[in-house]
């Protein structure tokens, strides 16, 4: 039997030196992960990693015998496969270096219509050449072709090792979330991508009643418990800032290493008027927006299912005019007809104010820029100064990777003064995240002047500024987030206005995405849907944030945080998924309000 076993491992012998090297990229990705995801333990970085690494070399053998076996010895066809696999693995880094989540079905669906002008810088050009070559010379240079017959057995060999590996790893056997975590990163990024295809998900419910199972919880975790909660003073004109990619490690109140006149608006305002900082629930301006608008967790669910729970189309039928104004295309991933399903009856983004001779000259990059957007804005609230409103500003500046690169002739004061660093001054002329957020600075303060200077901040009027996603990348930051702290990826929310609130904010901790749209009805005297999640940041109540991801969900609450894979067999765990993937529509006639 052991001679048998060696007999065909020694197939991968005679080049175990290429199949190791060419896993490195994939095993880069690995620690990258690891670090990204908090889980850089010492079981995850020797069992996991060694794990990994068999997985990678299993995979580059299957990929090399393969190719081989189908006819092909060039190493410049290789070379270019393995270009576009070590692509893919780029793709995944980027993601959990920016977003925290792996590349997946739901990011393939964002490539079209995307800017991709950063393909042509050098140091891209570089990058991309190297992941070419580097392939290209280790083929070239150590790559032993054997006969076909060889690596039609090294296929069949590599192919069992996987299937063997996947099945007996320790990891199966150990608990943990660094080892959750370990072996949500040991598929390749196409492998991936390949079984959350093929994986059915949870079919969408709408419910008038929960079944008893469902109940039980749904009262775990504190959830739907019906409530006439609404503010004592109520506002009828709600304008909702979603700025682009905004948290709190851009703001001075939270992290002094910010230049003060790049923050001195948001910490102004945090001073002066209520402010919450919200746990993040999703990633991208789509997923971000659906669980805002819906109060529910599970932003397909909402986008895919022409939002059964809407604020804006709450605020629509109590006679609010419902606009939603944004600097990019509007017409984006068919962004224009899903935020119509969602309640919006007016749309403008990119295409429409490059009809517009005031704004065209202002429209580059991802869209019009974040000044001219809210001079627009103070132009139709004006216009319909005597009509109740709901109005959502998504701005573009602030645009991952770097914001945007040319404002087109617009000047902005300085960000740093002669007293600070000569790095920090540099890091603050160069475009990237921190001086498009001190831009984005100036331009708020601009907006709220023009707001009272239009006599719009009145006793109906009310600013809620916060995102529609964090920003968790650290690229290009001059050591500005060190030393890292949680709340730096949280969310703000600042509510701005005239007329005070009255009530205090919430002391819970797990105030999340999930609160924005009740809080907007509770602000706007109208009592949530029992069907949302979520509740008025307002409202003192115990919190669980659900954040849903390609094959799991992460659950934070009071009582720590678990992870439940979306095809756990346990009995509770599917009950919470098919919780997550309800959505309870209608009032229970059984329960009365308090």
């Amino acid at each position: 039997m052991i001679s048998f076993i060696k007999k065909y491992l020694s197939l991968l012998k005679q080049d175990f030196f290429l199949y190791a090297l060419l896993s490195l990229p994939g095993l880069i990705f690995y620690f990258v992960g690891l670090y990204q995801l908090d889980a850089m333990t010492l079981t995850a970085c020797t069992l996991g990693a060694l794990n990994k690494f068999a997985a990678e070399f299993l995979t580059i053998s299957l990929i090399v015998s393969l190719l081989h076996v189908m006819g092909f010895t060039r190493a410049s066809f290789f070379a270019f496969i393995f270009f576009l696999y070590y692509v893919t693995i780029s793709a995944d880094i980027v993601l959990l270096v920016y977003f925290k989540e792996r590349f997946g079905v739901k990011y393939l669906m964002t490539l079209g219509g995307a800017q991709y002008q950063f393909m042509l810088d050098i140091r891209m050009l570089l990058y991309l050449a190297f992941l070419y070559l580097f392939p290209f010379f280790a083929i070239k240079n150590m790559w032993h072709k054997p006969g076909r017959h060889a690596s039609a057995k090294k296929i069949a060999l590599s192919a069992v090792l996987l299937v063997v590996l996947a099945l007996f790893t320790p990891l199966n056997f150990m608990k943990g979330y660094d080892v959750f975590f370990s072996q949500h990163l040991m598929d390749t990024t196409v492998a991936g991508i390949i079984k959350e295809l093929l994986t059915q998900k949870p079919q969408y419910k709408q419910m008038d009643i929960l079944p008893e199972d469902l109940q039980k919880e749904a009262d775990k975790y504190n959830l739907f418990k019906p409530t006439n909660f609404t503010n004592k003073n109520t506002y009828d004109r709600i304008i909702l800032l979603t700025t682009e990619a905004f948290s709190n490690k851009f703001i001075k109140t939270f992290n002094p290493k910010i230049p003060s006149d790049a923050s001195d608006t948001f910490d102004l305002l945090i001073k002066d008027y209520p402010f919450a900082s919200l746990k993040s629930v999703t990633l991208s301006t789509l997923y971000g927006l659906s669980v805002i608008f819906s109060g529910h967790p599970n932003a397909e669910l909402s986008f895919n299912n022409d939002y059964p729970l809407s604020v804006a189309k709450i605020l629509k039928e109590q006679g609010f005019r419902t606009v939603f104004l944004r600097g990019a295309n509007e017409e984006y991933m068919d962004e224009h007809i899903i935020l119509k399903s969602a309640g919006f009856d007016e749309i403008y983004g990119a295409k429409y104010f490059e009809t517009i001779p005031e704004y065209a000259p202002y429209v580059a990059w991802w869209g019009l820029t974040d000044r001219q957007l809210f001079d627009y804005a103070v132009k139709y609230l004006k216009e319909h100064k005597d009509e109740k409103l709901f109005m959502d500003i998504l701005t573009v500046d602030t645009h991952v990777p770097t914001g945007r690169n040319d404002y087109l002739g617009q000047e902005y004061p300085p960000l740093t003064t002669p007293q600070d660093s000569e790095d920090l001054r540099e890091l603050y002329q160069r475009p990237n995240m921190p001086r498009a957020f001190g831009n984005y600075n100036y331009d708020l303060s601009l907006f709220i002047v023009a707001l009272e200077d239009a006599g719009l901040f009145d006793d109906r009027t009310i600013l809620i500024i916060t995102a529609d996603h964090p920003f968790f990348a650290n690229l290009d930051t001059g050591g500005l987030f060190k030393d890292y702290r949680p709340v730096f990826d949280e969310v703000p929310m600042i509510f701005v206005s005239k007329k005070p609130i009255l009530e205090d904010i919430s002391p819970d901790p797990f105030k999340s995405q999930q609160d924005i749209a009740p809080t907007i009805l509770a602000l706007a005297g109208i009592p949530a849907p029992r069907g949302m999640f979520g509740r008025s940041i307002f409202e003192d109540i115990s919190r669980t944030v659900f954040n849903i991801k390609d094959n799991y969900i992460a659950v934070h609450n009071a009582s720590g945080t678990k992870f439940v894979p979306l095809n756990s067999n346990d009995k509770e765990d599917k009950a919470l998924v098919r919780l997550l993937y309800s959505v309870l529509k209608k009032e229970d006639p059984q329960t009365p309000h308090n």
